[in-house]
Formats: C-alpha cells, structure tokens, sequence
C-alpha cells in the first residue's frame, strides 16, 4: 500500500514538473516571437521520415561554423554565444563565437567540435510549428527539386534548388524562434508553379531541343522534355 501511495505521489510530480516545463516553453516561445528582432537566415526543409505525421516543419539553416573568438578553447557540449551581422544579401551571417557573451545581439547554442580555430555547432532552430493539415497543402515538388544550372561565365554546371528558401527567426536574449518559410520572397503556402527569382523560360520548339531557364545574365537552367 506504502509503495503504490509513494509510486502515485512520485507519478504525479513527474506531470506537475512535465507541465510547468511545458508551459515554460510556451511562454518563451511565445515572448521571443513577440519581442525577438527579426532577421532572415538561407533554409533547406527536411523532407526525412513521416514528414506528414509531425506537427512542424522540420528545417535545417546552414550557418554551423565561426571563427573561434573566446578566450580558451571550448569542449563539446559547452554552451557559447554566437555574434552576427547582415550580409550584403540582407541575410544573418554568423561572425564569431565566444565563451564570453557580447555586448550586443547574440545567439546561444552548444558547441559540436573543434577544428583548427573554427567551432561547429548546430543552429539552434530547425523547425516552423504547423499543422498536419497545413503540411499536406504544401507542395512538396517545388520545394524539393534540384535543377543543374550552367554558369557560362565560370563554365561549370551546378546543382541548386529550384526555389530559393529563407527562414524568419525572432532573436530575443540569445534565443531563437522561426516564424515564416519563404519560397523566392513568398510564404511557402503560396508556392505552387514558382521556379527561381528573376528566371526567364525559352521553350523548346520540338524534341530535339530542350528548354532554356536563364537565371540572371550570367547562367542558364537547361531541361530534356
């Protein structure tokens, strides 16, 4: 009797501590999205597992790596302050990383590894918080398909993303939050037929040909039919 009163007070303080961690994150959830400055990061959606059985948008935002700044060499798992800046696209680029926290805006993450003055990390936001139902409306085509783009000045062919994707984070006391997913400029919920920014299409005039994609001035996005 003793054991099954100890077992249902120590149950019941695991749902209380469980709880008030929930509700924590909630709130700071919410307060970052709120209060947190906004900047926008480059973005690629993860399209693994039982991507329609989440409740999210699982991410990945490539900025992992900055110059080490800080006074002694961190280990793995440390906790360490991230400085940035905006780049000459507008985009968050990372700086630096320090044990110390700057005076500035900052992000907090935990270190990864070590190597040769560069720290790696994980950036410490990797998902945009939707419905099942909002994630079976996104079209998946266009936000997965990579085409080969001929760069004529460089003479080399590359493969990209067909569309480009950014993510809007809220930053707020070292926190992070996405708010948005964007598809050349627009939400990704309105992304259905958009292929690139600034992309001009010459058909194909019979099945010898292929259609063009000219991307800019300088390369081309070439197609079989």
């Amino acid at each position: 009797m003793i054991r099954k009163k100890f077992a249902l007070i120590l149950l019941a303080l695991v749902f209380v501590i469980e709880a008030a961690a929930l509700f924590w994150i909630r709130s700071d959830f919410r307060s970052v999205m709120l209060d947190g400055a906004e900047y926008q990061v480059p973005a690629a959606i993860d399209f693994r597992g039982d991507f329609y059985g989440r409740n999210y948008l699982p991410l990945y935002i490539p900025l992992t790596e900055a110059p080490w700044k800080g006074s002694v060499t961190p280990e793995k798992g440390e906790e360490i302050y991230l400085s940035f800046n905006k780049n000459s696209e507008g985009l968050l680029e990372i700086t630096g990383a320090s044990n110390v926290k700057p005076g500035g805006m900052y992000i907090i993450t935990r270190v990864s590894s070590v190597n040769e003055g560069m720290v790696h990390f994980r950036f410490p936001a990797d998902r945009l918080y939707m419905s099942p139902e909002q994630l079976k409306k996104l079209s998946v085509v266009e936000l997965s398909e990579r085409v080969q783009v001929k760069d004529e000045k460089e003479k080399k062919t590359e493969t990209r993303m067909k569309n480009d994707l950014t993510a809007i984070i809220h930053i707020k006391d070292g926190r992070v939050a996405v708010s948005k997913v964007l598809a050349n400029g627009s939400p990704i919920e309105q992304t259905f037929t958009t292929i690139g920014k600034n992309l001009n299409v010459k058909f194909s005039r019979g099945p010898k040909d292929k259609d063009i994609y000219s991307v800019g001035r300088s390369t081309e996005i070439s197609r079989g039919q």
